[in-house]
């Protein structure tokens, strides 16, 4: 059951901002992904600090975020604990009418109408953390932290088959290569 209190957190109420520097701790774990379900990032739990540096019409928003996203090894297929220490910058600029925004294809600023009263950044949190995942997820054999050794093995087993059965297939090909054809 989701924890309504629990989401409000990433709503910024930038509708009553004054100009200045403020600071706002984000926390997320399994209710975050129990709503953002997805076939990358299962669980998690990681602290945010996020700096708000309000301007007259624009708002710049940093996320410096720490702990670690629960994933699937592409290896063995066990879960796996992936560190995430990074930071991330947004800007917010506050338009008349969002409507007669210019074109923008740098995906770090947000048009926000000056009506809006709150800016949710439950979403962007989300991407930041995808695009912080690395391409191969792998155990990294370091603080015991290693595959299923029994998938390992099923691996090399099946996997020695079809190099096998590829070997095979390769030397059928080559057959059909030395074939010469009139003109």
């Amino acid at each position: 059951m989701e924890d309504k209190n629990y989401y409000k957190q990433f709503d910024i109420k930038v509708g009553n901002l004054k100009a200045g520097i403020y600071n706002e701790h984000l926390h997320v774990n399994h209710l975050f992904f129990e709503k953002h379900i997805n076939e990358y990032v299962s669980d998690g739990n990681v602290d945010i600090n996020l700096t708000i540096d309000s301007k007259e019409r624009l708002i710049f928003l940093t996320f410096d975020m720490k702990g670690y996203l629960i994933s699937t090894c592409d290896l063995c297929l066990e879960k796996l604990s992936l560190p995430i220490n990074c930071a991330e910058k947004l800007i917010i600029k506050v338009v008349d009418n969002t409507e007669n925004r210019q074109n923008n294809d740098d995906d770090s600023i947000v048009y926000i109408s000056k009506n809006d009263i709150i800016y949710n950044v439950e979403q962007i949190i989300f991407e930041y953390f995808m695009m912080s995942l690395p391409i191969r997820k792998e155990h990294s054999n370091q603080d015991g932290d290693t595959c299923n050794q029994e998938m390992l093995n099923l691996i090399e087993k099946f996997g020695n088959t079809n190099k096998q059965e590829n070997k095979e297939n390769a030397s059928w090909i080559d057959a059909l290569k030395n074939i010469k054809l009139d003109d």
